[in-house]
């Protein structure tokens, strides 16, 4: 036996015996570090789940389950590449199509975990209760369930009623933050005024009396009201890597439509073919319309509408619209968590809030707009 094979054993000894005592050497995380040399491998696959499948398989469990009421009818999409820790579309997020029937309420309860419910077949009668505010339903609605909101779905008509929901589950059950509370009855109490059976629901309005929201705030983002904006950009290309790509913003802050995720509706002109990126976050899309091509790293993953799909961390993608009619896309990154923790990285540069806001035309130079800072200024020279 060499003198290294001993040295091998007398470690491998010393390692058993501090295990004894709840100790580990640093030497052991040395392969971590060799590891994590150019940065984190993706966690999991890149995946595709048809919607001509999931939506055949939901009407099976519609069937399976039985009458309305029994439990909510939900499939979860599971990414293969992810064999460890909680199940999930990526390693943060968790998505999954789900379906209300006829007459149905699903009961009313809260969890840690914020939700998001992006509708597939809708329905203007139907809604979804936030906090005591109900909001309408309708196909490719985007609503918010903020974490720890009580919520509850009500369908009371005689149509079947289907939506995308996304749920940031792995990273609360990651982190051991998940709490769940049922409210104790099928449907919490609805406050007066806020109802949203029109699709009018003027969200920039709410109670003088009542002290204002930063967060947990019920919203509804009307599609009709998205697809007249997207409009109002024609056939702009947008950005080289995400195609023409627009933030449901946070009516609050302007920024991130969550805390954990943000929603983007994406937006491909016939031909776009994306540039190669990657990015530290995961994200989840939907396709809307169109036809086109996600391809990451050396797959390639054919979509169509209704198709779900899921890239990431970290892996080099990019999305390519090879049809001749505008490929839409609703999408939905963790990127406001890995943000927060201040491990967010893009390659090859970075386009996700990279460029300033617009400057205000004349400001600096109205004085009727100059601020006491600008005066102050002015007067040191």
């Amino acid at each position: 036996m060499t003198d290294i094979q001993q040295g091998d054993e007398a470690l491998k000894k010393y390692d058993a015996s501090i295990r004894e005592d709840n100790l580990i050497g640093q030497w052991s995380f040395e392969p971590l570090l060799d590891a994590a040399v150019g940065g984190p491998k993706p966690r999991g696959e890149a995946c595709v789940w048809p919607w001509k499948t999931t939506r055949a398989r939901l009407a099976e469990a519609s069937e399976v389950l039985g009458p309305a009421g029994v439990g909510r009818c939900n499939l979860t999409f599971l990414n293969p590449g992810i064999t460890q820790g909680p199940p999930g579309s990526t390693h943060t997020l968790a998505a999954g199509i789900q379906i209300m029937r006829a007459q149905e309420v699903c009961w009313s309860h809260r969890h840690t975990m914020s939700a998001l419910r992006f509708v597939i077949e809708g329905n203007s009668d139907a809604f979804t209760v936030v906090d005591g505010e109900p909001l309408t339903m309708d196909r490719f609605d985007l609503l918010i369930t903020p974490r720890f909101s009580w919520h509850d779905h009500h369908n009371p008509t005689d149509e079947e009623v289907v939506w995308l929901d996304v749920l940031d589950l792995g990273l609360t059950l990651s982190l051991n933050q998940a709490f769940y509370e049922p409210f104790g009855e099928a449907s919490q109490p609805q406050r007066p005024g806020v109802a949203d059976s029109q699709g009018l629901r003027a969200k920039a309005l709410r109670p003088a009396w009542e002290r204002p929201r930063l967060g947990r705030l019920p919203i509804r983002y009307a599609w009709a009201d998205v697809v007249e904006i997207l409009d109002s950009y024609g056939d702009t290309a947008g950005d080289p890597y995400d195609g023409l790509a627009l933030r449901y913003a946070n009516p609050v802050t302007g920024g991130p439509t969550m805390t954990t995720m943000d929603c983007w509706i994406q937006q491909l002109v016939p031909g776009f073919e994306g540039l190669r990126h990657r990015r530290t976050s995961s994200s989840v899309g939907f396709v809307i319309s169109g036809r086109g091509r996600v391809e990451v790293g050396d797959e390639t993953l054919e979509i169509t509408p209704g198709d779900t799909f899921a890239v990431p961390n970290y892996a080099w993608h990019r999305l390519i619209n090879d049809s001749d009619e505008p490929l839409r896309i609703f999408s939905v990154h963790d990127i406001p968590a890995i943000t927060a923790l201040g491990l967010f990285y893009e390659e090859p540069v970075p386009t996700v809030g990279a460029h300033p806001a617009p400057a205000v035309p004349g400001l600096p130079h109205n004085p009727v707009y100059r601020t006491n800072a600008m005066l102050e200024a002015e007067e040191v020279r």
